[in-house]
């Protein structure tokens, strides 16, 4: 540039410059870009793959769920449940029987004392009533015992 002495010359390599400046920065941009594309993309990829891995590995943690331990529980939930049940049942009637035995006792003009004969069996119905919870709890506690034990061996 300074060697040319002509103004129209100098104009000429001025653009041409010019031209040759924005063509290197377009490129560099353009390189930039692309960097910053597969830096994305990379990091894309990466994610994608351990979302893939975490569904892997929540099926596996339900399938695991739906084994033998989360049944035998279930189970036990149920019969504790039926048990229970059972137990309010039989608790309602025993009281819907008393009341009625106190109306008829009512109407008759007859004292209707609790006699001894009631307390002792109901004493004898809750002893039944925990010697069964006790016997399930000992079953539940042998099944899982032996399915941690099934369990650890495969692993």
């Amino acid at each position: 540039l300074n060697a040319a002495k002509d103004p129209d010359e100098r104009k000429i390599i001025r653009t041409r410059l010019l031209e040759v400046k924005k063509t290197n920065s377009e490129k560099r941009e353009k390189e930039r870009v692309q960097r910053e594309q597969r830096r994305d993309e990379d990091i894309k990829r990466r994610n994608q793959a351990q979302i893939e891995e975490n569904v892997q590995r929540i099926k596996e943690f339900e399938e695991s769920a739906k084994s033998f331990g989360t049944k035998l529980e279930t189970n036990a939930d149920r019969l504790k449940e039926q048990a229970l049940k059972d137990k309010q049942a039989y608790i309602e009637k025993d009281k819907k029987n008393e009341l009625a035995r106190i109306e008829v006792a009512a109407k008759q003009h007859i004292s209707a004392n609790i006699g001894e004969d009631r307390i002792e069996a109901l004493t004898k119905q809750r002893q039944q009533w925990a010697v069964q919870d006790r016997n399930v709890e000992d079953k539940n506690l042998k099944d899982l015992a032996k399915f941690t034990k099934n369990t650890m061996s495969k692993e």
